[in-house]
């Protein structure tokens, strides 16, 4: 109760923005406060960049290796981003997708390509890196693949908000 109670004061600001389908999800700027899992995301997929209410330029497909490479790059005590859980990821999904054939909120995450995000933990007792989502048409879920895929960055919503040097890769 304790830990919501401090959150309040920065979740009250960001409520001026636009609330999206989820309800849940509240853009700020190149960020997207998830509220109901206590999170922080990239608003766009590693390769674009935030410009413009879109995230301009194309989404860079990598490995696992790569995107865990990238992950631990660009983590920080400042700022620590991280690969998200599925079970994190799985979260966006919208149960009906939404006017462009996105199984994800285009406007909390615009121009989100089609195509499998990796994530960093396992779901029905698989191993740590073999569980994905896929935001195309009704959004999908599979798990023990391989390849490159797409990625997003998210991070833990603390008490505190992450420090103002903290910037969206």
């Amino acid at each position: 109760m304790t830990r919501l109670a401090c959150r309040l004061p920065l979740l009250a600001g960001a409520v001026l923005l636009t609330a999206t389908a989820q309800g849940d999800l509240l853009p700020q700027g190149d960020r997207v406060i998830d509220a109901a899992q206590s999170l922080v995301w990239q608003r766009c997929s590693k390769g674009q960049a935030f410009a413009d209410e879109r995230c301009q330029g194309t989404a860079t497909r990598m490995t696992f290796l790569e995107a865990r490479a990238e992950a631990r790059a660009r983590h920080s005590r400042a700022c620590p981003w991280r690969l998200p859980r599925f079970h994190e990821l799985n979260a966006l999904r919208q149960p009906n997708p939404a006017e462009h054939g996105k199984a994800i909120d285009t406007v909390a995450f615009p121009d989100t390509p089609a195509g499998w995000y990796w994530t960093d933990a396992s779901a029905g007792g698989h191993s740590q890196q073999d569980c994905f989502v896929d935001f195309a048409g009704t959004g999908r879920t599979r798990c023990n693949m391989g390849g490159s895929f797409y990625l997003r960055l998210v991070m833990d919503h603390d008490v505190e908000a992450p420090s103002p040097t903290c910037r969206t890769p």
